[in-house]
């Protein structure tokens, strides 16, 4: 079975099956093996207790940049991300900057819908920040 197929009807995103072939942990197609396997993941996936054991091994401030990123979907979206959360305070980092280390990087061409969502990670940034000082300071 393809995982394209298998992915329809999962509790595991594709991405995560995807992933899982990179690191030959399953193939593509799926063998009557990789498939038993994939129940059993699917019956653990998402449960809190897991989550809760599997986190538990990381610091707290981890824990909160994992959470932080979670919604993040690609890495070059991470990068951008931690690129802004990390100036310096009364600092600026261009766009122009970004886009460039990020083309380089990542090596591909950002397309104006790229630049866009470059825009709105940069703004979740700079909100996280300043959410974080005025705790910081009350």
């Amino acid at each position: 079975m393809e995982i394209k197929n298998y992915a329809k009807n999962s509790r595991l995103p594709l991405k995560t099956l995807y992933w899982m072939v990179s690191r030959k942990i399953i193939h593509n197609p799926l063998t009557e093996e990789d498939v038993i396997g994939l129940k059993i993941l699917e019956k653990l996936w998402g449960n809190r207790e897991i989550l809760r054991t599997q986190l538990a091994r990381f610091s707290r401030k981890r824990r909160l940049a994992l959470i932080n990123t979670a919604d993040i979907a690609t890495k070059w979206e991470r990068y951008a991300f931690s690129r802004f959360q990390n100036i310096q305070p009364g600092k600026k980092l261009a766009m122009n900057q970004v886009i460039d280390e990020i083309e380089l990087t990542f090596g591909f061409v950002l397309q104006a819908s790229h630049i866009k969502k470059l825009y709105q990670i940069r703004r979740k940034a700079y909100n996280r920040r300043y959410t974080m000082r005025r705790k910081n300071n009350s």
